[in-house]
């Protein structure tokens, strides 16, 4: 397990937003790479969902079930945009802790197929032999819009100090 993955409890900050990891889901792929999706919440808005492979992360933004995406063979529409599948993934769940949403989160194994499209990357997930999918809007984050508390504590001191210095000038 990489070691900067968050622990469930965790307090982290997204896009400057204090929040606490409610929920972990740790999957592993074919080749044997680990990821690790988070539930996240702030005790009082809309649950965030971010995925994290190696050290890259993604906010899932999933679709309502009242406005699911159209499937047809390998293509994924979204009202006049047309998504191409491009990959699929077998991952293997190892660890589920706390408030955990998706396909089925019981479930052994998730089928994760990524779409690309004119806007972007859609993601289409389904557990083998229950029929359930979840479709979501994936966009990669920019390094520093997820850290842990702890980090964005010791940026922001770096900060006052870099600026008292400034001021000292």
């Amino acid at each position: 397990m990489p070691v900067d993955a968050f622990a469930l409890d965790a307090a982290v900050v997204f896009r400057g937003r204090p929040m606490q990891v409610a929920g972990r889901l740790t999957l592993e792929g074919a080749s044997g790479q680990t990821t690790f999706r988070y539930h996240l919440s702030d005790g009082t808005g809309a649950p965030v969902f971010v995925e994290q492979a190696d050290d890259r992360y993604a906010l899932l933004r999933p679709f309502p079930p009242a406005a699911e995406p159209q499937t047809a063979g390998n293509t994924v529409t979204v009202g006049a945009e047309r998504y191409t599948l491009v990959g699929v993934r077998k991952l293997k769940m190892n660890e589920a802790l706390g408030l955990i949403s998706g396909a089925t989160p019981k479930a052994p194994l998730l089928l994760s197929g990524m779409f690309e499209g004119p806007m972007g990357t859609l993601m289409r997930e389904l557990s083998p032999g229950t029929g359930r999918q979840v479709y979501y809007l994936v966009k990669p984050l920019a390094d520093g819009e997820l850290v842990s508390a702890e980090a964005d504590a010791m940026a922001r001191a770096e900060e006052r100090r870099a600026a008292g210095e400034r001021e000292d000038d």
